[in-house]
């Protein structure tokens, strides 16, 4: 019995020990506003870009899949896709998604403007930057299924009919 004794006493009171010094050495986990803006922003921002690089993968994908001719195209509608993501997520599907009254389904169908402040967190640019990446990787996504099936100008009017309708929330 003393042998037992001798063997589960010394770990346990190793970990009676461990435990109670990691509880004297806390550090303070509390930052200023400010500090935190400013990483919840930078983190906006580089969750923003490395989906953002989504679309390069996508881009990469559907031109594997498609004929030689039709890469060049392919990638003009990846870019093509970004830009009309962005100026249409930017008229009118922020305002859709995050401008909503009390009480109400719906925002409003008008261009997203910056009103950050340091109180809510993060800046208002980057989470409007981190959502429109998310818009407009869905789009690309849709665009895979159809690669060579649509032409450019067909694809473009689809592009901005599904970009208003896959705001995120």
């Amino acid at each position: 019995m003393t042998k037992l004794l001798k063997k589960i006493s010394a770990p346990l009171i190793s970990l009676i020990f461990l435990l109670n010094m990691s509880s004297a050495g806390m550090a303070e986990t509390t930052v200023s506003a400010e500090v935190g803006f400013i990483f919840n922003t930078l983190l906006f921002l580089i969750c923003g870009f490395l989906v953002m690089f989504m679309a390069a993968g996508f881009a990469m994908l559907e031109s594997g899949m498609v004929t030689s001719k039709s890469v060049s195209v392919i990638c003009a509608k990846n870019i093509g896709l970004f830009s009309i993501a962005g100026i249409m997520f930017w008229m009118v599907g922020y305002n859709l998604a995050y401008g909503i009254p009390e009480g109400g389904y719906i925002g409003k169908f008008i261009p997203w403007s910056d009103a950050s402040a340091v109180d809510t967190g993060y800046s208002d640019g980057s989470d409007w930057y981190f959502q429109m990446v998310f818009c407009a990787t869905t789009v690309s996504i849709v665009s895979g299924t159809m690669a060579e099936e649509l032409n450019y100008g067909h694809f473009s009017y689809l592009l901005q009919f599904y970009q208003v309708l896959s705001i995120q929330q």
